[in-house]
């Protein structure tokens, strides 16, 4: 090998050399980078739920979830009330409503609301936000179990089950149709068991309907605490976008947008407890509330007259009567007026609301005409006055276009008594001349 080709080995010995220098340096660069402490934008990384409510992640046997919790005190004005007056309220009015069922202290009821995925329920739907209310200590403590993502359910359930543990009524706004048999099927689907199985359950959306919804366009929670409790919200969000939010959170990882979630569930269980107080009040005072509305006293008596309190319904009805109620509700009010007469066996005053609504020409007419025309035939023994109502019944419905198998039960009514007037040589005269 002569010099030429020996300098040519030795430049590329060199050549090779600076590369594998050159690769190694790279390398060492790569693995600092990769081991140094990693510097994340904000938008990068979103900050939790734990940043904007007030709360902690707890854990259980079953694993984590996490958990807000606030006290009210009782001093805190809540609309027309103030928080105090859940706890220390008269709740024995209410056993109208619980089926022969007593109503336990303020002590052992709790309130519950829940904020869910979808509002049509079935298997699909989970309860990501739960909330319970109740009195405690010098407040009223509100609590919310919250998934933060869906594999945190079975830990939330299971916080659920033990704060509801002391209590014994389960308080709820919709609840039998809704919140209940849902959060019973996520127990099922997690093979654990149900709380609420030994719990008296008492649904307000029944007795908000029986008692304001002749005069309320509407017994939604917001509408009942907005009319009855003297409370409008600000800013509140629909709760039709909830859902969305829940499912916005889940992708971006952005709490911001839940921090109303929480409220408006917060709200809603104190709007609850504050209804309960209110549907209370209002059967406590039936009668003696001066200032209560007329349909709200009618409403009122016929909850009474369906609770078997049938002496102070009757009285009840008789107020709102006497106080005016519209036209198209007067004699559906003097129907069950008389119908409570007649059952007390008070005839004559029976009588007299059955012929005030026949005067009328409205609702009821042909069952009033056709109770006079049985009390006349068979307790007052008056043929002639029987025949004549018996009459009024049929025309007033085939005027208004009656079924068929009406105007035939009426028809030979009808005939019956005309036969029996012509037998007793009654003379009869039509039309019946109506007091008014």
């Amino acid at each position: 090998m002569n010099l030429e080709e020996k300098l040519q080995e030795l430049k590329k010995a060199a050549s090779k050399t600076v590369r594998e220098d050159a690769l190694e340096r790279q390398l060492e660069f790569l693995r600092w980078i990769e081991k140094r402490p990693r510097r994340v934008s904000a938008q990068q990384a979103p900050r939790g739920v734990e940043h904007y409510v007030d709360g902690e992640v707890c854990t259980n046997d079953r694993g984590d979830y996490f958990q807000a919790s606030q006290l009210l005190p009782f001093g805190r004005p809540y609309g027309k009330y103030c928080v105090g007056d859940v706890a220390h309220a008269d709740l024995a009015p209410l056993e109208l409503f619980l089926k022969g069922g007593n109503v336990p202290p303020t002590s052992s009821v709790v309130y519950l609301d829940t904020e869910t995925t979808g509002l049509a329920g079935g298997t699909g739907t989970c309860a990501f936000l739960i909330g319970i209310g109740a009195a405690e200590g010098p407040g009223f403590r509100v609590r919310q179990f919250f998934l933060r993502d869906f594999t945190e359910e079975k830990a939330a359930l299971e916080a659920l089950a033990r704060a509801l543990a002391p209590y014994e009524l389960l308080v709820t706004y919709n609840g039998k149709t809704f919140d209940v048999p849902l959060l019973e099927t996520r127990y099922t689907l997690a093979r654990m068991k149900s709380p609420f199985s030994r719990m008296v359950h008492l649904d307000l959306l029944h007795p908000a309907r029986r008692l304001w919804k002749l005069r309320l366009e509407s017994c939604q929670l917001k509408n009942l605490e907005r009319e009855l409790l003297g409370i409008a919200r600000n800013g509140d969000v629909p709760g039709s976008e909830i859902p969305q939010i829940y499912f916005d959170y889940l992708r971006t990882r952005s709490a911001k947008a839940l921090q109303p979630v929480f409220f408006h569930n917060a709200l809603d269980i104190v709007t609850l407890a504050g209804l309960t107080v209110e549907v209370g009040r209002a059967i406590a005072n039936a009668g003696d509330d001066a200032g209560c509305d007329s349909l709200d006293l009618f409403s009122l008596s016929r909850v009474l007259d369906r609770a078997g309190a049938s002496e102070l319904a009757r009285a009840t009805c008789l107020q709102a009567i006497a106080r005016g109620l519209p036209e198209s509700v007067e004699p559906q009010a003097l129907w069950q007026l008389a119908a409570q007469h007649k059952k007390e066996r008070q005839y004559d005053a029976a009588v007299e609301a059955w012929m005030k609504i026949s005067s009328l020409g409205l609702r009821y007419t042909v069952e009033a005409f056709e109770e006079l025309a049985i009390h006349y035939e068979h307790r007052a023994r008056d043929a002639n006055k029987a025949l004549e109502y018996a009459m009024a019944a049929y025309e007033h419905l085939q005027d208004n276009s009656g079924s068929q198998a009406r105007l035939e039960r009426l028809a030979h009514r009808r005939e019956r008594l005309l036969r029996k007037s012509q037998t007793e040589s009654v003379p009869c005269g039509y039309p019946p001349q109506y007091s008014h």
